[in-house]
């Protein structure tokens, strides 16, 4: 009696269709501009604890402006002259613009809620209402928000 060696014909063709379906289904979670868009959120929510911890630090005024023009991004920011917002007068700690470099693949597709979010050198926010950020993929097939409350504390809904 001869013991069988190897797969035979018809097992090969459903391993192969089996492998297809599981990757097919798979494709989708693995995506880079859905892993992009990911990571920027996740970004985004950890420069906003960022900015408190500089106020802390720095024991001033510090603030983090959403910037709608283009693809948009945000800018990490001593508030020298007290305006609660972005300008000429201030010092940028960090500057992201989303739609080149690393976050090529990545948009600002809505901002709901005030453009600017500053804290006082104890890490409280001024005048803050709450935002919410929705940040998308070029084609805005994706999309993933980033909220921020008015105690300044973030969640990625």
């Amino acid at each position: 009696m001869r013991m069988p060696q190897g797969f035979a014909l018809l097992e090969l063709i459903l391993l192969l269709a089996l492998l297809g379906v599981l990757l097919g289904l798979g494709l989708g979670y693995l995506r880079s501009d859905h892993l992009a868009v990911n990571q920027a959120a996740r970004s985004l929510a950890a420069q906003v604890t960022r900015a408190r911890l500089e106020a802390i630090r720095w024991n001033d005024f510090v603030g983090i402006q959403f910037l709608t023009g283009g693809a948009g991004g945000y800018v990490i920011f001593l508030d020298q002259n007290r305006n609660r917002t972005y300008d000429g007068a201030d010092t940028a700690i960090q500057t992201i613009t989303f739609g080149q470099g690393e976050w090529a693949r990545v948009r600002l597709a809505a901002l709901t809620g005030p453009a600017a979010l500053v804290f006082d050198p104890r890490g409280i926010p001024q005048d803050f209402t709450g935002a919410t950020m929705t940040l998308s993929d070029r084609a805005g097939t994706y999309r993933k928000g980033v909220s921020i409350s008015p105690q300044g504390k973030v969640s990625l809904p």
